[in-house]
């Protein structure tokens, strides 16, 4: 009997994307039970605290994610009292955004259940393939965030 391959599809966008999915799904629960925050909470979290007085703008922008989703986990924030807003001196419509002490906290319990959960995550690659895989994305990612990727990707489309 065939083993089922674990990517139905050869691009490598696709591949990136489901080991990103599968690794977020399992861990979701983990990060949750263990801070009270899903991953994606918690991502808005560590981006307020490293940046204090940032804006939901900034954060919508930063994250990708979709204004009301971005709403929603701001809002549980506040609830949660990982957060607090202030009014901005400049423009009584814009909030500024800084984490609290439970906030920092909280950031602190998920960094080092992060970093236990990227040992399992990593664990059948040796020390010099996950050096390699951590340079390759970085040369990936630097590309695909410059200018010259995004002229690259016009210029096909010229033609």
């Amino acid at each position: 009997m065939p083993q089922e391959k674990t990517f139905r599809n050869e691009r490598l966008t696709y591949k990136l994307n489901i080991v990103a999915q599968e690794a977020i799904l399992a861990n979701d629960g983990i990060f949750l039970r263990e801070t009270g925050c899903r991953i994606r909470d918690l991502r808005v979290l560590r981006l307020i605290d490293d940046q204090p007085g940032t804006t939901f703008a900034e954060i919508a922008k930063a994250t990708g994610f979709e204004r009301s989703l971005t709403s929603r986990i701001i809002q549980g924030l506040l609830s949660s009292g990982l957060i607090e807003r202030q009014n901005s001196a400049e423009d009584a419509r814009v909030f500024k955004l800084s984490t609290t002490e439970k906030g920092k906290a909280t950031r602190q319990i998920a960094r080092a259940l992060s970093d236990r959960l990227e040992v399992v995550l990593t664990d059948p690659l040796s020390v010099q393939e996950l050096r390699a895989l951590n340079e390759i994305l970085a040369r990936l990612g630097a590309w695909v965030t410059s200018e010259e990727y995004r002229q690259a990707l016009t210029v096909g489309a010229e033609e």
